[in-house]
């Protein structure tokens, strides 16, 4: 955004004016203190990932099936049956997978952090600076996601995480299927036998409708 404005303002300045534009200092100022504002959130987040992370470093051994995790020097390693609860904190935007709000996502969306604890009270806060994973398949089963406009570390956060059970989309035939429930068997044979007439998920359908209503009166 910084860019184009660079670029298209002195370009408008000289079409508008008829002369060339002279960037002075204020100007430098001003697309500087944008640049900055813009930034803050993430540059707070990276401080706060830093400082939790910076004497730390966590290996994940999928064959073995093993993490193992370096703060301050000491080494320890854990197997999945250790893991007494595992959460992924991330930004707001990554709810859209459970309810398709269509939020959209911000400059510090990609920052996310692991609340891992095991069995032993061992507890770690491993975030997306020490390795990118945040955003793809869990790592651990049953693992839980908290969602958050600003995922600053939060170690007394004592609100409910959920599983990410994504909300699908209902197929067209699904969405017939749930209107021709109402429907007798002699309406949906006149659907079948009249496939020009109908859509081709309609028809699919009437058939799935028949089949269920034939087997509940075998039944």
């Amino acid at each position: 955004m910084i860019g184009l404005l660079v670029i298209l303002f002195p370009i408008y300045f000289k079409w508008r004016n008829e002369t060339d534009f002279v960037f002075e200092q204020q100007w430098i100022w001003i697309f500087g203190g944008i640049v900055l504002v813009m930034n803050i959130p993430s540059i707070l987040l990276y401080l706060n990932y830093y400082f939790e992370n910076k004497e730390t470093e966590f290996i994940l051994d999928s064959q073995k099936k093993k993490i193992t995790i370096i703060k301050n020097g000491i080494s320890k390693s854990y197997t999945k049956e250790n893991i007494d609860k595992s959460t992924y904190h991330l930004a707001i935007y990554y709810k859209n997978a459970i309810d398709k709000a269509g939020r959209i996502p911000m400059m510090i969306s990609d920052f996310g952090y692991w609340d891992l604890q095991f069995k032993n009270g061992d507890r770690y806060f491993l975030t997306n600076i020490l390795h990118d994973f945040m955003h793809e398949t869990p790592k651990v089963p049953k693992t839980k996601y908290r969602f958050r406009i600003f995922p600053y570390i939060n170690k007394t956060d004592s609100k409910q995480a959920v599983e990410l059970k994504e909300k699908r989309e209902k197929t067209r035939t699904e969405k017939f299927v749930e209107q021709y429930q109402s429907k007798n068997a002699t309406e949906l044979r006149e659907i079948v036998a009249n496939e020009n007439s109908y859509q081709k998920e309609a028809v699919q359908a009437a058939q799935i409708v028949l089949k269920n209503k034939a087997l509940g009166n075998e039944d």
